[in-house]
């Protein structure tokens, strides 16, 4: 294995920035343009690290650090400069001052007390195995990784590879090494053969220089506490004595798996909460929470901290300590809601039969994710808004009318024998429901309470609505076809392979200028004039450099912003065009961006601020595009940053724009510094004049107006150099 290692000295996150900025937790409502923002779920917390003034929490896709002087915490991520999402452990070497992160891809963080150190070389290998980081342990200079084909060693000062043990397991087997612990000159450690030690005074690269014992193949939990090393087999605890392995005749109490190290005592858990301590011959229970998935313990000043696969990082005094972020980084579906996002952790209607009750959906507003309920209904679906009214669908409970407080279970033609299944709403002046697999499976609500149903037209098991600009209905359906229903005339279409769609449909957006962008398995089609759909149904196939765009390519996700630029989802990141696919405006993946993963399932816009939410299969992060929904009049424009400080270095944005907008950019003095273009409702200034040089310190102001010079807009900003 090549030996490289990336040198991210300017990468930001650090140990000592860690100290300075950890009062910068508290997210902007609104970020810059071009920056990003993550939004991980910190409920499913992992693993803890506790150093002398911090604790850091892992959980599925997160990481945050908390203080301990001040409880402030600070999310960490890709964007401070990790290399990935997905911890699969950490530990942390005092001496040297050096938090080590291990990912479930085979990257490895060494965050020093100035620079950040990558090491790439498992995740960069051809070795077709797991790649996980499963352990980690130190030794005088040396750092050690338990990886499933073997142990990874490094230089701890300068994170460089300087050896690796493979191959030794019993005969020179390849072993997977799933722990790892180190004391004096000895390497202890459980792989899939069993548990097994040598001495680092050996050449360990020789499997003959290892010790196994016999018998130990399937033990768990090796720990190595006070001089003794330790497992568990099933609910026994056995200790080691000379090369055999001792039963202690000190079972774990029921329900308990895990053993924890904590503060150089033997801990365990039991489902129910209750916290346990080895004392003598037996663990007595030392406390009682409220936790049923404890993956870790620490000790703390004020007592112990845990985390819990469900609620989080969570004190001795059941006090949750963990940032903002929605309940779980898995959604059935997203929506942007007067710049709010609703995102919904709903069962699948395919595999729904009453069992699954999810209480509470996820809301980010004013900068911040927030858990909300609506009593006696769950599995919440989708949301719209009607007259300023919001209705909540849900997969068996019917539909919400939030402004009457009202439940409505019967919805017309509803089966009988099953639960009110709704998988989308949308919205114009009246209420359009897809209630699943229902004998009436389209329903139209109207303004005075009444209800127009629509019977099986094409098929019962529609996924999706979206509107054109005349209110027709374009339906995404489970079997891949689309149905488009215009109510006021009484007219449908069935759209499918037949029409020029080149595979089953995945995805559907319609756009500021209602051309209708379908994303399906084999690339997107475009529906031009999508209200006039009945007099052509012929799809067309977007062309870019003299190709069929993305053919033969999967397209999870489409959608159009507020500059009507396409925004395609794939399975290997973002790629963003211009509305006709002529230029292409951006491509965003794992290695230029901070993207969780290649792998886009959904993709939502804030047409407010231009606030892209791409959701992956690792999680979701948002991006601040330059782009807002422009309207015919400048209102409520905001210019952000502003006052621009000496150590920004990213773009103004002006947004609340009329749509389409020239923007002239002068000095005090009348003087023109350049001219800007909008995308829909926001432009974006790099600070530079139309000569390419970056503009002094300075007042400098903005002129707008609309096309027919109607509606004028002034404004200033203050640049600081």
């Amino acid at each position: 294995m090549k030996r490289s290692v990336d040198h991210a000295s300017l990468r930001r996150l650090t140990l000592s920035s860690l100290s300075l900025l950890i009062g910068c937790v508290i997210y902007a409502q609104d970020i810059a343009i071009g920056t990003w923002r993550t939004h991980f779920s910190y409920k499913n917390a992992k693993e803890l690290v506790v150093t002398s003034d911090k604790i850091f929490c892992a959980s599925t896709n997160g990481l945050f650090s908390r203080s301990l002087a001040s409880g402030e915490t600070r999310k960490l991520s890709k964007i401070d400069g990790l290399s990935d999402v997905g911890i699969s452990t950490m530990a942390y070497n005092e001496s040297e001052n050096v938090l080590v992160l291990g990912y479930r891809s085979g990257f490895a963080d060494f965050i020093y007390e100035n620079e950040i150190r990558s090491v790439s070389d498992l995740a960069k290998s051809n070795l077709d195995i797991e790649k996980t980081i499963n352990d980690v342990a130190f030794n005088a200079q040396s750092t050690f990784l338990a990886t499933d084909f073997g142990i990874l060693t490094l230089n701890t000062s300068t994170a460089k590879v300087t050896e690796n043990f493979v191959q030794i397991g019993t005969g020179g087997n390849e072993v997977q090494v799933f722990q790892i612990y180190s004391k004096n000159d000895s390497l202890f450690i459980r792989t899939n053969e069993g548990i097994q030690s040598g001495s680092l005074s050996q050449n360990l690269l020789d499997f003959n220089n290892w010790s196994r014992y016999p018998g130990s193949a399937g033990y768990k939990n090796l720990m190595l506490l006070n001089e003794k090393l330790y497992v568990t087999s099933g609910s026994d605890l056995l200790t080691r004595a000379g090369a055999s392995w001792n039963d202690t005749g000190i079972d774990l109490p029921a329900g308990a798996v895990n053993l924890f190290d904590v503060a150089n005592e033997l801990f365990t858990a039991d489902d129910n909460g209750n916290i346990f301590q080895l004392s003598g011959n037996t663990f007595q229970q030392i406390l009682s929470t409220n936790l049923t998935a404890i993956n870790d313990i620490e000790a703390v000043s004020s007592g112990y901290v845990f985390a819990d696969d469900s609620t989080g990082l969570v004190d001795q005094a059941g006090f949750n300590l963990s940032p903002d972020g929605p309940i779980s980084d898995v959604f059935s579906n997203f929506r942007v809601i007067r710049s709010e996002l609703y995102g919904f952790h709903a069962p699948s209607p395919f595999s729904y039969n009453g069992s699954i009750q999810r209480e509470s959906f996820s809301v980010f507003a004013s900068g911040f994710w927030e858990d909300r309920t609506i009593s006696g209904f769950a599995n919440v679906s989708d949301v719209a808004t009607v007259n300023n009214g919001l209705f909540f669908s849900s997969i068996g409970d019917g539909l919400y009318n939030e402004e009457a407080d009202e439940i409505l279970i019967d919805i017309p033609g509803s089966s009988a024998e099953l639960d009110t299944v709704i998988t989308a709403l949308a919205a114009d002046d009246r209420l359009w429901i897809s209630s699943f697999r229902n004998n009436d499976p389209i329903h139209l609500l109207q303004t005075d309470g009444s209800w127009i149903s629509y019977p099986s037209i094409f098929d019962d098991d529609y996924l999706t609505i979206d509107l054109s600009e005349t209110g027709i209905g374009w339906l995404g359906s489970g079997s891949g076809a689309i149905t488009v229903i215009n109510p006021d005339e009484n007219e449908t279409e069935l759209i499918s392979t037949s029409d020029g769609l080149p595979a089953s449909f995945i995805d559907i957006d319609i756009s500021v200028e209602d051309n209708a962008w379908v994303a399906t398995s084999n690339g997107p089609a475009l529906f031009p004039d999508a209200s006039f759909i009945f007099f052509s149904s012929e799809a067309l196939l977007p062309t870019f450099d003299n190709r069929v765009l993305f053919q033969g390519e999967q397209i999870n996700a489409v959608m159009t912003d507020g500059g009507n630029r396409i925004w395609f989802g794939t399975n290997s990141g973002v790629w963003v065009y211009n509305e006709n696919t002529s230029e292409q405006v951006a491509v965003f993946n794992e290695g230029n961006s901070p993207l969780p993963s290649n792998r886009i399932i959904q993709l939502a816009y804030n047409a407010t601020n231009g606030e892209v939410f791409i959701y992956t299969d690792r999680g979701m992060v948002s991006y601040r595009s330059a782009s807002s929904l422009g309207g015919g009049i400048h209102r409520n424009v905001n210019i952000f940053p502003n006052p621009v400080r000496p150590e920004y270095q990213g773009l103004v944005g002006l947004t609340g724009l009329a749509k389409d907008v020239e923007v002239k950019v002068t000095d005090l003095n009348g003087n023109l510094v350049t001219k800007l273009n909008s995308n829909g409702g926001t432009a974006s200034w790099n600070l530079r004049d139309n000569r390419g040089g970056q503009v002094t310190t300075g007042i400098y102001l903005f002129f707008s107006s609309t096309e027919n010079g109607e509606e004028t807009y002034v404004g200033k900003i203050a640049v600081i150099r």
